[in-house]
């Protein structure tokens, strides 16, 4: 198991079960209680949603890039998938970009 993070909306990861970049765009902690980590939602730079991934899952598959300066709101996917085909994440996916190459550079593994 990776290292335990705390990642926060707006911060790029990436997950290398499928080689691409993300963007969390929520926090929850309804699923495992009020006292734990919490469990946070991927998008990938592709326009996918991958939902979510609890606490301990996010340590497993997802290598924290870290802060796009993007501040995003979630409602619903509906709304989620509209903001995507509009472009409001089209500057965070640039930063995260940069973010990973600047990973990739510098050495550090991919896991999951």
């Amino acid at each position: 198991m990776g290292k335990p993070h705390d990642l926060a909306v707006g911060e790029a990861v990436f997950y290398a079960r499928e080689q691409a970049i993300g963007i969390i765009y929520e926090t929850y902690s309804f699923v495992d209680g009020p006292g734990a980590r919490p469990g946070v939602s991927l998008l990938l730079s592709d326009g996918r949603n991958l939902g979510g991934f609890n606490a301990q899952e996010a340590d497993r598959f997802l290598l924290p890039l870290g802060p796009t300066d993007l501040d995003y709101r979630f409602t619903d996917v509906g709304q989620l998938a509209a903001d995507y085909g509009r472009g409001l994440f089209g500057e965070a996916f640039r930063c995260a970009q940069v973010l990973h190459l600047s990973k990739t550079l510098a050495g550090t593994p991919a896991r999951g």
